[in-house]
């Protein structure tokens, strides 16, 4: 009978522990996968793990070690971490050298355990990348059970490249709600007074790189006039952002800048911007939304599937677009409606919940299958 009651053990590899978009939506999401009777470790690769103890603090086991893959060694200690837990499930997150984690994956969990892979991000692949992400992809999948892409602009890349995925939405924390709340209660008040701010203020949220292209959204900004929270971890930053910045905050125009939780700018915020390259589905976006606050965003795969919502402002990277949405923020900007898709941590816990255990439970009818053969050959 407790085997039947225990917690389903779900093991997620992911690369370096950051305060990213899988690593927040695991937080906000432990009280109901715990409620769906999921127990969920932590796998984090490589050196730096600055989020490890905000996901410890949410409930979950956490181990580090070395790049999976590329020893043997991180292979047997992969191995050992899923029998010294029990895993039931593993799920895969990081794209990178896709094929060796799978099938060390694999390996530890032996033929009873099930495996899924979330695509995480709109993969643009040319050339060389192109042809070893599909050679990956037709080896490794062969020893997953499910891939998973949280938008359908992952799922038609994807599928473009022969893969097959099930749609599963990225989530946000269930303090956004609230935050939404504040934001309608903020909004009423502005409305009773002096009305919209004299100087609109923007807010760009996420980790800079070069895909997330923040320049070109700074730039824009820049020539404005309007001020703006800059929220994420700069290490990355280029050279042209860290300079952008830096002159917004000579001018006395840069309200708030690092990583620090978005909530406060969420309500403060006119508009959100969003430059980037490419997205699978952005968490910082999907917060935005849900709290009601407009935003201007690239028109490219990965920011497709908000850009019918009103109140967002999907442009093609041509600064003469961005400048001119940008300038009417002043002017005309439309509250976005309720949004239409359900950003609920209680929705992803549950429908992720509903994977696992339709994996586990088809890995043990194979189990059921192979030990009937077993018997009816002696």
């Amino acid at each position: 009978m407790a085997e039947l009651t225990r917690p389903l053990r779900v093991l997620h590899v992911l690369g370096p522990l950051r305060p990213s978009g899988m690593e927040r939506m695991l937080v906000s999401s432990a009280p109901h996968f715990r409620a769906q009777n999921i127990s969920g470790i932590v796998l984090g690769q490589g050196e730096e793990n600055p989020f490890a103890a905000e996901l410890r603090a949410a409930g979950f086991a956490v181990a580090t070690m070395p790049r999976l893959g590329r020893s043997l060694s991180s292979a047997a200690r992969l191995r050992l971490l899923v029998r010294e837990h029990g895993v039931d499930v593993v799920h895969i997150h990081p794209e990178a050298n896709y094929l060796r984690v799978v099938l060390a994956v694999r390996w530890a969990l032996g033929r009873r355990g099930g495996i899924v892979r979330t695509v995480h991000s709109v993969f643009d692949a040319h050339g060389r990348w192109r042809f070893t992400r599909f050679v990956q992809a037709v080896i490794g999948d062969r020893f997953v059970d499910v891939i998973v892409s949280p938008s359908i602009d992952v799922a038609e890349n994807e599928r473009r490249n022969w893969r097959r995925s099930r749609i599963i939405p990225n989530w946000v924390d269930d303090r956004m709600f609230a935050v939404r709340d504040a934001r309608d209660a903020r909004e009423a008040r502005d409305e009773s007074s002096s009305g919209r701010r004299a100087v609109p203020l923007a807010l760009i949220v996420g980790n800079c790189a070069g895909v997330k292209n923040h320049e070109f959204a700074l730039r824009e900004l820049s020539h404005s006039g309007h001020d703006l929270i800059h929220l994420g971890d700069e290490s990355d930053a280029s050279p042209e952002e860290l300079a952008l910045l830096a002159g917004l905050a000579s001018e006395d125009r840069l309200r708030g800048r690092g990583v620090k939780d978005p909530s406060e700018a969420l309500v403060a915020a006119d508009y959100f911007l969003m430059p980037s390259l490419r997205e699978g589905m952005s968490v910082a976006l999907a917060e935005a939304l849900v709290v009601g606050l407009p935003a201007i965003v690239s028109d490219l795969p990965g920011l497709r599937w908000a850009r019918d919502i009103e109140g967002v402002t999907a442009l093609s990277l041509k600064g003469s677009d961005w400048a001119d949405a940008i300038g009417a923020v002043g002017s005309e900007q439309a509250r976005r409606e309720d949004a239409r898709f359900d950003f609920s941590a209680r929705r992803g816990a549950r429908e992720y919940a509903d994977l696992y255990r339709e994996i586990s439970a088809a890995g043990r009818r194979g189990d059921e299958a192979d030990a009937h053969r077993r018997h009816r050959a002696r």
